[in-house]
């Protein structure tokens, strides 16, 4: 989608202007107010001034310094765009938890800033510092500022300007984020593929959207995907056709045709996405139509490896052959569409033309981009674009989203991947696109689905179920449904590539549950080493919403795991701090703990989801039975004012879910009063906490008062 950038930002470095009678030193850049350090009086500063502190120019990256001729404690205001958050600037290391946000919070111990639409990161070194407000604050401009207290001194406190720092110094040359913007919509759906493959019929997409409209449209499942299996056995089906034809037209287990299947899946109230291939695999067509394809030296259409016969990506081409399919699948009322193969059409194909000789590097890469911007240009303006798959920069800028791990299946290996490369890839999400870990899989084991599902929702990823709607049993119909819809949550840390582990292993097949070694094995990791901290395990989500701020912690076994005291530093929290512990899954209060938290021993696959919320002097949430955020999901609203907590919740009608908030001794539950809903229950812990039962008997939900003495 567009943004409102005017420009794009200049790759320079940002100016000093001193101001003695207000003691203040700001930099500028962009013509505007970047970052002002407000000096007390009596004290003399030192700082980097003009271009000096440019350690090189493309990538540029800038280096400021404060330092005083005496200790004193200095304010310093960043003043950032439209769209900024506050950023780890390095990945998780060893016993850190990769970091995600949702809202706009200042997290412990965070020292860096990323201003989304002007692609700057800035981060800080040298002195102890920490926010003075808990979130990034709005001016009157709608842009964002924060501010901190350094304590400086005659040490400098550093601070790092990377200007386009995605764009050059990570590498992705097509991130333009003053330009285009992905969207960021949730994307909550069931596919065909894992269900029934390329056997897929009308019939089967029919009696799947009855099922899923049951159980799982009114907690957030929103879209049917129809994968391969609709499409002519050819691509396309005639010599004297377009590529175009295999998907425009349906084979004959649609009777209906696409509007058969676009009426099954609107009559159920889902919205329709769609599969297609950049594949062309109808020899006759290739050679009749040679001069549209890569050659071979003997002039030849080029064939490459899951790709077959390889489009040229010119505008010609493009248009004769591959607009017409995506206009005609929008036309006919499709709004989520998935290009697969795209990555074969690069690598097995126009890298194979690369390695003869025939076209250079660039130029692949421009071809890929040109297929791409094609299909994006027939394209609503509202509709969601998935590349699949593989992170190609070249789709950067075109694309909302990124299948990031490989083909899903229910087996260990392929659910451990998707662990792992969303941590992998985690610096990606929701800046350059939304991160796709492939379909979730169900069937499998019943605790390792809840490990993927909690993960991907959590993480805000693009979470698609995919299996025969009839293995849904009650528990995993629960598990989905606690963590529908996903969240619109945001990387909080960035930084180059991790390339330390495996990203695909073809190992021996393994009893993976009881065989630690082989576990360990799939991770890159000697298993006598026994690291309690692996790659991919630890996760914390803070949330920073008008009404309240928490944070959640995942824990998540890639490999066993044993018991731990994890550090609430590792967590981005503060150890002098004191929180209200709560289990999700387990649906258990685990008390008040301060400096570090005990995580349970985790068996390969489980999981573990902890609700840390701030200790405060009244009665407050803490957890909630509705949703894996706990709860960020139903609550709209949480109020304490005058002995009154007033909790505003939309649940599911017809449904029951408990809510858990904690008493301070002072306090004791006098009575309530609610309006929508009915308080079903109420049990009382030991006068530390209360868990309400709330029945939703409306749509819309409504409000609850607690009232306490």
């Amino acid at each position: 989608m567009k943004t409102i950038a005017s420009h794009e930002p200049p790759a320079t470095h940002a100016s000093h202007r001193w101001n003695p009678e207000t003691r203040t030193l700001t930099y500028e850049y962009n013509g505007g107010s970047l970052l002002t350090f407000q000096i007390p009086e009596g004290v003399e500063p030192y700082y980097r001034q003009y271009s000096n502190g440019n350690v090189q120019s493309r990538p540029l990256a800038q280096q400021l310094y404060l330092a005083l001729d005496q200790s004193a404690t200095v304010k310093v205001r960043f003043r950032l765009s439209k769209d900024a958050i506050n950023m780890r600037p390095q990945r998780a290391t060893e016993g850190q938890a990769i970091l995600g946000q949702i809202g706009k919070p200042l997290m412990h111990g965070v020292n860096g800033l990323y201003d989304v639409l002007q692609d700057l990161l800035i981060d800080w070194h040298g002195a102890e510092w920490g926010w003075l407000q808990p979130h990034l604050e709005q001016d009157s401009d709608g842009n964002w500022q924060a501010e901190l207290e350094v304590r400086a001194g005659q040490r400098p406190w550093i601070v790092n300007l990377r200007m386009h720092y995605y764009r050059e110094h990570l590498h992705y040359q097509n991130h333009r984020p003053w330009e285009w913007r992905p969207k960021l919509r949730l994307i909550a759906g069931w596919s065909t593929w894992e269900a029934f493959a390329q056997h897929v019929t009308e019939g089967d997409i029919e009696r799947s959207v009855a099922c899923l409209k049951e159980h799982l449209q009114d907690y957030g499942l929103e879209f049917i995907q129809l994968d391969d299996g609709y499409q002519t056995e050819l691509i396309p089906p005639a010599k004297e056709g377009i590529a175009a034809d295999a998907w425009l037209q349906t084979n004959d287990r649609f009777p209906g045709s696409h509007d058969g299947i676009l009426s099954a899946v609107r009559g159920g109230g889902f919205q329709a996405g769609i599969w297609t291939s950049a594949m062309v695999t109808n020899e006759e067509f290739a050679y009749a139509n040679r001069d549209s394809f890569e050659q071979d030296k003997a002039g030849n259409p080029l064939y490459g490896e899951w790709i077959y016969y390889v489009l040229k990506g010119e505008a010609n081409t493009l248009t004769e052959q591959v607009a017409p399919l995506y206009r005609g699948l929008n036309e006919s009322g499709y709004s989520y569409f998935k290009t697969d193969q795209i990555r074969h059409y690069l690598y097995d194909g126009l890298h194979k033309a690369v390695q003869a000789g025939d076209i250079d590097n660039d130029e692949a890469s421009r071809q890929l981009r040109a297929y791409l911007a094609c299909a994006r240009e027939q394209l609503d303006d509202d509709a969601y674009f998935l590349a699949c798959w593989g992170v190609l920069t070249e789709a950067v800028g075109l694309v909302d989203a990124c299948r990031i791990a490989g083909d899903s299946n229910p087996t260990w290996p392929a659910i451990c991947k998707q662990m792992v490369e969303s941590a992998r890839w985690y610096h990606t999400h929701r800046i350059l696109f939304v991160n796709d870990p492939d379909y979730v899989c169900m069937r499998t084991e019943e605790a390792w689905g809840k490990s993927l599902l909690s993960l991907v929702s959590l993480s805000g990823g693009l979470l698609m179920i995919s299996d025969n709607t009839d293995l849904y049993d009650a528990d995993r119909r629960y598990a989905i449904q606690r963590c529908l819809p996903p969240l619109p949550t945001m990387t909080a840390e960035t930084g180059t590539l991790d390339l330390s582990y495996p990203l695909d292993l073809s190992l021996p097949k393994a009893d993976y549950k009881n065989d630690p070694a082989a576990a360990f094995a799939l991770l890159g990791i000697d298993a006598a080493l026994q690291p309690a901290c692996p790659t991919a395990s630890i996760w914390a989500f803070h949330f920073q919403l008008p009404h309240r701020r928490w944070c959640v912690a995942g824990r998540f076994a890639v490999a066993p795991l044993p018991s731990l005291e994890l550090e609430l530093e590792s967590l981005a929290l503060s150890q002098d701090r004191s929180y209200y512990a709560f289990d999700f899954w387990e649906q258990k209060y685990m008390g008040q703990v301060t400096g570090a938290i005990a995580l349970k021993e985790l068996e390969l696959g489980h999981c573990q989801i902890v609700g840390l919320t701030e200790v405060e002097a009244y009665p407050q949430l803490i957890g909630s039975s509705r949703h894996v955020s706990m709860d960020a999901v139903s609550v709209r609203n949480e109020c304490w004012n005058d002995d009154e907590l007033l909790l505003e919740l939309d649940g599911v009608k017809g449904t029951t879910e408990n809510y858990w908030i904690a008493v301070p001794p002072d306090y004791k539950f006098k009575e309530h009063e609610a309006s929508g809903l009915t308080l079903a229950g109420m049990e009382h812990g030991d006068g530390v906490w209360i868990q309400l039962r709330i029945r939703f008997d409306q749509a819309g939900g409504g409000h609850i008062t607690l009232r306490f003495r």
